[in-house]
């Protein structure tokens, strides 16, 4: 009966149509977690003591209500004891000899307790009434005969009431991750809860939820051999904590594992019960339509899974599961695909799977109307055109107008289709199927979560304003360790208003605050901006430059231009390292584990990933220089290779007393899937061929080439130093040879600046070369040299400056020509116009090399190109030539997909005064494809412009937009300078006090 009246209650039509009217993500009142002292220490006159130091306060509930209330209010009683240490008491309501403060739960409608106070008007719950999974909780004054203090929760539905119990629990300190995370809470003798009403929901998707998948490598062994043995499997209990979590983060939807090494989700029929005590609505993959896993259900001849060929069987076959599950709170997912994950069996063209998929839209839909509900439009439903399926909707594939059509994205979190202003009027609503993992071609992510909370935000806010807002559904792999992704896309998905643009980077310090607390928050917040930075410019598990099937190449990363890009990588982590150590050093040690899950193993292991690949290319490149540290170089590789296995094997054996073994896995076994192989580059067979004279030899390698210099060369010279930007240079000194010997380094004009003079061939030694700008000469192409000796032989490196009579190092701010480029971040505009309610504006924490800018409101109209001068949002941007001439433009973009299908990323570009010429970046970009895998690979797209600079001095590049959803990182011009490398050359800012701090700070 309770079942039967729980589905009367969340499904009629009415009850979302007003959801729908009112706008999800519209809260009722002020976001519990935006205001942290609600829950206190110290008491005031008017609070609510849910723990005094003596005594926890009873929580009282009602024997009728749903088991998801039962089992939240038992988790805080543990909760509150973990906190206080001291236990409340979980009664019913007509327990006698209550506590002078009781804290009362119950869901409205199904809860005498609640009913009661309603009845008796001591609780408001008007704008509670009918809202979809809404919560309040409210100070009550003598709620029952001699309590003094009641807090009230109450849900507008059983999910509603369990958020409430939950948002208490975090409130006192309990991370949603206290379990999946090891989070320990900081213990509080008192605590004392603020009187009045907090009110929370409905929220801003109806339905939101994570996918299990790929769990092979982590989560299904985990289970099998260490948490459920008994089941060898995911089962259960495994399944009570995965409920839990998604309570503890407000979502309320479950696509549950289904790779053939796991049972079906409902081989074990508890699963579907507890599913059901929990509150969590369940579904099915893409994949797997009518709750139906295919690969470990279908036990018939796998060809006989034909549509056209065996209708009736497959039928029943998805009949028994509706029959079974219908009773339940489900979303069906509809349509066909083959058994696992494969294109549907059968039709040939994309006109023969729409006529079929049509057909089986209805046959789906009849079962449901037999066994779930007379009117099938009170059942929830998905359609998700994933892979080949979104062409054939785009060819005309006709769907339920109350079905919800959820888009995809391309698997590395860029959605792939936004509705038409035309579909958005479709009564189903739509919905999102987003990765943070992702095993598969070109290469898969599953190791590490590196999809940076920038990256989530722009994409799911943008989907939200294109009206997405029906169903939001995140393949997280195996939970672990996609924390804080997890995290972050379910805090979207309830309360969307609470994370405007401007606000993305605030997450990181309050998940920190959370966490591990005030003291060091903003320091580890920092450490994983950085981390998801250097991730944005190349996942750790992409560390291949070549994709499948190609032959093996070198990364772009380059070793000898722009400082050593390489190199400047390897620095950052070594920096990113060394605080995550200093943090580790000082974290107290119940906080210990959890730092080590959520923050140590993932920049430790992106660290080492990185230094063995880079280690491996230096190891190349030197053997080809002829240096003696070649085979150093080899051996720091195998060293960091053997520290992450180490790290891996601590996590897995260790950590948390063995409580996660088997969980992390960062690769595969031999043969398995090689686009997951995270194993380093074979180190150069040469290397073992590699003979050294017994003899020292003396070898320099110059900033700028690859070559060593030869002993006759004369003209060998490192790349301009200019005035204005004041880079430095580098040159490398080191021994061909095995015996030691002195060298050192001398230039032939005192202005030219050495940060080392001398040394010891023993070692490689790097030579950073600067100006002495105060006494250098002035001159476009003054010169000096250096001259490097040792072991009898000699090297001279040419130092070409330049530092013109006009104009002077003052007279110049922003961008400046440096070495024939001028490079710039797309953040640092000089200057931007906004028109229709629309502009340009910053996106903290997006971006390869820095942020990002794009265009805000998202659903703004598209500008005709006729009309781009005078009523597009436009950007500025101010830079200097020294000479004019042509000006071939490169912008680096965001791989975003187009919010109109085909169309391609379009925006528009003038110099100066120039007719704005509109550019288009991927038009009719196929998915899969090789552009496509190279963008989401690189995490960038380029776009490319000409212009004639008729004279030096200022110029300024505009850029307009021209449809929404263009999201530009970097702006490189090149006067004929750019040399190859993979993020583009540096900032070429002109250095003032000011810019000096700035690149200090980074």
């Amino acid at each position: 009966m309770e079942r039967a009246t729980r589905r009367r209650q969340l499904c009629p039509k009415t009850i979302i149509l007003l959801a729908l009217v009112l706008g999800y993500g519209l809260s009722c009142g002020p976001t519990l977690a935006a205001e942290p002292s609600w829950v206190k220490e110290e008491y005031r006159s008017g609070d609510f003591k849910l723990a005094d130091g003596r005594r926890a306060a009873d929580i009282l509930i009602s024997p009728e209500d749903f088991k998801v209330v039962r089992i939240a209010a038992g988790d805080l009683v543990v909760d509150v004891e973990r906190v206080t240490g001291k236990k409340p008491l979980l009664r019913e309501e007509a327990a006698a000899n209550l506590s002078d403060q009781v804290v009362l739960v119950g869901t409205l409608g199904h809860s005498r307790l609640i009913d009661g106070l309603v009845r008796e008007g001591k609780l408001d719950v008007s704008r509670l009434r009918g809202q979809w999974e809404s919560f309040q909780i409210a100070t009550v004054r003598h709620p029952l005969p001699h309590v003094g203090m009641g807090l009230v929760i109450v849900g507008s539905d059983r999910r509603g009431t369990a958020y409430g119990i939950y948002e208490l629990s975090q409130a006192i300190g309990v991370s949603p991750w206290h379990w999946w995370a090891d989070v320990v809470p900081a213990r509080r003798a008192r605590l004392f809860v603020s009187g009045g009403i907090r009110r929370e929901g409905p929220p801003s998707v109806q339905y939101r939820g994570i996918f299990l998948n790929d769990e092979d490598w982590g989560l299904q062994p985990w289970a099998a051999k260490t948490f459920e043995p008994e089941r060898a499997d995911i089962g259960p209990k495994t399944y009570a904590r995965i409920f839990e979590l998604l309570l503890r983060l407000k979502a309320n939807t479950l696509w549950p594992a289904m790779h053939k090494c796991t049972r079906p989700f409902n081989h074990y029929p508890e699963n579907k019960v507890l599913a059901d005590d929990y509150a969590i609505v369940m579904g099915s993959s893409h994949a797997e339509p009518m709750l139906r896993n295919n690969v470990g259900e279908w036990t018939d001849d796998p060809k006989a899974y034909d549509y056209t060929k065996n209708p009736e069987g497959v039928r029943r076959y998805w009949e028994e599961r509706v029959r079974e599950n219908g009773r339940f709170e489900n979303v069906y997912t509809l349509g066909m695909r083959g058994i696992h994950d494969g294109a549907i069996q059968g039709p040939k063209t994309s006109p023969e799977r729409i006529k079929l998929l049509e057909q089986i839209f209805q046959a789906q839909r009849e079962l449901l109307a037999t066994h779930v509900a007379p009117d099938v439009t009170d059942v929830p439903q998905i359609f998700c055109p994933y892979k080949e399926v979104l062409a054939d909707y785009r060819n005309g594939l006709r769907v339920p107008d109350d079905v919800t059509i959820v888009w995809p994205d391309d698997n590395f979190g860029h959605i792939r289709y936004f509705p038409t202003p035309e579909e958005r009027k479709r009564r189903g609503g739509f919905g999102v199927y987003y990765h943070i993992s992702y095993l598969g071609q070109p290469l898969s992510y599953i190791w590490l979560n590196s999809t940076p909370p920038a990256l989530i935000w722009e994409e799911m806010s943008k989907a939200y304003e294109q009206g997405v807002r029906k169903f939001w559904m995140v393949n997280v792999g195996d939970i672990k360790p996609g924390e804080l992704g997890t995290e972050f896309f379910m805090q979207m998905a309830w309360d969307i208003s609470r994370w405007p643009r401007d606000r993305v980077p605030v997450f990181l310090a309050e998940w920190a605050r959370r966490e591990f607390g005030a003291e060091a928050a903003s320091e580890i917040a920092a450490v994983m901006n950085e981390y998801y930075r250097l991730a944005q410019a190349r996942k750790p598990e992409h560390l291949q430059w070549y994709l499948p099937g190609e032959t093996p190449r070198p990364s772009e990363f380059s070793h000898i231009d722009y400082g050593d890009e390489a190199q400047a990588r390897l620095d950052a982590y070594a920096s990113l390292l060394a605080r995550v150590n200093r943090l580790n050093a000082a974290m107290p040690a119940d906080r210990k584990d959890a730092f080590y899950e959520l923050v140590v193993y993932p920049v430790r292991a992106s660290a080492l990933t990185n230094q063995r690949y880079f280690f491996t290319e230096k190891c190349a490149l030197y053997l080809e220089q002829g240096r003696a540290s070649a085979s150093e170089w080899a051996r720091r590789a195998k060293s960091a290779d053997a520290q992450l296995s180490a790290e891996t094997a601590f996590f897995n054996e260790t950590l948390a007393g063995g409580k996660w073994r088997h969980m992390m896995a960062m690769e595969m076994g031999k043969g398995e899937w090689m686009s997951m192989r995270s194993t380093p580059p074979v180190l150069p067979p040469a290397l073992a061929q590699m003979s050294l004279s017994a003899r020292v030899g003396l070898g320099v390698a110059i900033e700028g080439r690859r070559e060593p210099l030869r002993e006759d060369e004369r003209d060998a010279a490192l790349p301009v130093l200019n005035v204005f930007t004041r880079d430095t240079r580098f040159i490398d000194v080191f021994n061909t040879g095995r015996a030691p010997e002195r060298w050192a380094a001398r230039p032939n004009q005192s202005w030219i600046v050495l940060s080392r003079t001398g040394g010891d061939l023993s070692e490689d030694t790097r030579i950073r070369v600067s100006i002495d700008w105060a006494h250098a000469p002035k001159g476009e192409s003054v010169a000096g040299t250096i001259e490097i000796s040792g072991a009898g032989m000699k090297r001279t490196v040419n130092v070409p400056v330049f530092n013109p009579q006009r104009p002077q190092p003052g007279e110049l701010s922003g961008f400046v020509e440096s070495g024939g480029v001028v490079a710039m971040e797309a953040e640092r505009y000089s200057g931007k116009i906004d028109r229709a309610s629309a502009g340009w504006q910053r996106i903290p924490g997006l971006g390869r090399t820095g942020d990002s800018v794009a265009v805000f409101p998202t659903n703004t109209n598209s500008v005709e190109p006729t009309h781009i001068s005078e009523r597009a949002p436009v950007l500025e941007y101010r830079f200097y030539l020294f000479k004019p001439g042509q000006l071939n433009v490169t912008y680096y973009l965001v791989p975003t997909l187009p919010l109109l299908a085909g169309r391609g990323l379009r925006y528009a570009v003038g110099l100066d005064d120039e007719t704005p010429q509109v550019v288009t970046v991927d038009a009719g970009l196929a998915v899969p494809s090789k552009q496509w895998a190279q963008n989401v690979l690189n995490e960038t797209t380029r776009g490319a412009t000409r212009h004639e600079a008729r004279a030096g001095g200022w110029h300024v590049l505009k850029i307009y937009m021209v449809d929404a959803g263009v999201v530009l990182d970097k702006i490189v011009i090149d006067t004929g300078g750019v040399r190859p490398s993979y993020l583009g050359p540096k900032e070429t800012e002109a250095v003032t006090s000011s810019s000096l701090n700035r690149r200090s700070r980074r």
